[in-house]
């Protein structure tokens, strides 16, 4: 899984505001309030018995974050209040026969207007009248994993679709080509769609894919076979705080090199079993690529100081970053280079970083790069030159860092208490 599953691929940001939630259906007698904090959602839905379903248009309403945070919902039903458990859903099937419920009760025009094309599908388990909540409460990484699923069949179209997200992978494809031309074996923490791994698997390497999402891996599993290379790809399933898991599945030294890059990181708030649980996984003497959301981006913080938005310039700074202040569809937790050289220094050498971009925008501010197309080649030349550099290296939006696996772990206390990630 790479965690970076795009909001959006334009626009300027800087210069709006996040738009309030518009109610999804006007008519009185069929719809219901979603009750929040900041006030009543109206909104169409369909109920089968225990279940109501409701559908989001728009990716940047923020009612569908609000109760998938929090895993619980509160309606005002025409019958009276009740309350459940929010689940995404992502099955294919399962979506298309809800919106054809939504077509029978409101009727192609208000369908067509309030619910076609849909950004997010979402059920409520209404709790028993006991008001005892039924079953287990979800938890993040569920969440994680389904606004993945759901997004997964789309995802290329993210990436390829925004020049500043092309550029990344670019950058990071070229850093792992280089890295890794002799390496054999390799671990991918939070595959995505395969847009690193499948010009690895086609020029040899073997790759052992992890992500979150099932639905992702499946879509990977899909173009290996098309492109004539899945007898070179193995997946499993899992997240980057779970390592330690894989390492009971393959045993240590397993791998020549790994890498993740641009989103799987940056969906754990505790980092600290991973760096020994890496260490366990790549054979001595082999590199780690590590492309993390940094806390501090130079263009955010000069961009919307200027505009006038202090609490924008520094919003990566919270903890979590909440969705509508990144461009991901989950919230996440940006960290600076500073933590990881911390993090990583007991099991783990620092051999470079390098910022990506610096110059040029953030892929949700792509608008501004676009403005001077026609330059974009020259200027991204002169932000890969300037994002190697100090202190441009620790100021981008992202950073990529390369790492090698020391001959020994050393004590932690050589490097600062494990977990204890201070900002830097």
């Amino acid at each position: 899984m790479t965690a970076e599953a795009e909001l959006g691929t334009g626009g300027s940001p800087m210069s709006l505001s996040i738009a309030r939630d518009r109610p999804e259906e006007p008519a009185e007698r069929d719809h219901l309030d979603l009750v929040l904090p900041t006030g009543p959602v109206p909104l169409g839905f369909v109920r089968e018995d225990t279940t109501v379903f409701l559908v989001a248009r728009e990716r940047s309403a923020r009612w569908p974050v609000a109760i998938l945070r929090d895993g619980r919902a509160v309606l005002k039903l025409p019958e009276g209040i009740a309350t459940g458990r929010c689940e995404l859903v992502t099955e294919p099937g399962a979506k298309r026969s809800i919106l054809a419920r939504f077509l029978a009760r409101y009727g192609p025009d208000r369908f067509e207007r309030w619910y076609d094309r849909p950004a997010r599908i979402l059920l409520v388990r209404l709790d028993p009248p006991s008001g005892i909540p039924g079953g287990p409460e979800p938890h993040y990484y569920d969440w994680l994993s389904a606004e993945f699923d759901n997004v997964a069949d789309d995802y290329d179209r993210h990436i390829t679709g925004n020049r500043i997200n092309v550029l990344l992978r670019d950058r990071s494809l070229r850093n792992l080509r280089t890295l890794f031309r002799d390496a054999r074996s390799l671990v991918e923490i939070g595959c995505g769609s395969g847009m690193e791994t499948l010009p690895l698997l086609e020029e040899g390497h073997e790759v052992l894919c992890v992500d979150i999402s099932a639905r992702m891996l499946d879509v990977v599993r899909e173009k290996a076979r098309r492109s004539g290379v899945q007898e070179r790809l193995r997946t499993w399933q899992g997240r980057a705080g779970r390592l330690e898991d894989l390492v009971k599945e393959v045993g240590p030294a397993a791998f020549d090199g790994g890498y993740s890059t641009y989103g799987a990181l940056n969906c754990e708030e505790d980092l600290s079993p991973i760096p020994p649980a890496l260490f366990t996984l790549l054979r001595p003497d082999a590199r780690f690529v590590a492309g993390v959301y940094n806390r501090w981006c130079l263009f955010e913080i000069l961009g919307y100081s200027i505009s006038g938005q202090p609490s924008r310039a520094f919003g990566r700074t919270h903890r979590p970053v909440p969705v509508g202040s990144s461009r991901f569809c989950v919230d996440i937790f940006a960290h600076s280079v500073r933590d990881f050289e911390r993090l990583f220094a007991p099991c783990f050498t620092v051999e470079r970083i390098e910022a990506v971009p610096v110059l040029l925008p953030p892929s949700d501010l792509v608008g501004y790069a676009e403005k001077f197309s026609r330059h974009f080649d020259r200027l991204s030349g002169w932000d890969r030159a300037l994002g190697a550099r100090w202190p441009f290296q620790y100021l981008g939006d992202h950073f990529l860092t390369t790492f090698r696996r020391r001959d020994r772990a050393q004590p932690v206390g050589r490097a600062g208490r494990a977990g204890a990630l201070t900002p830097g």
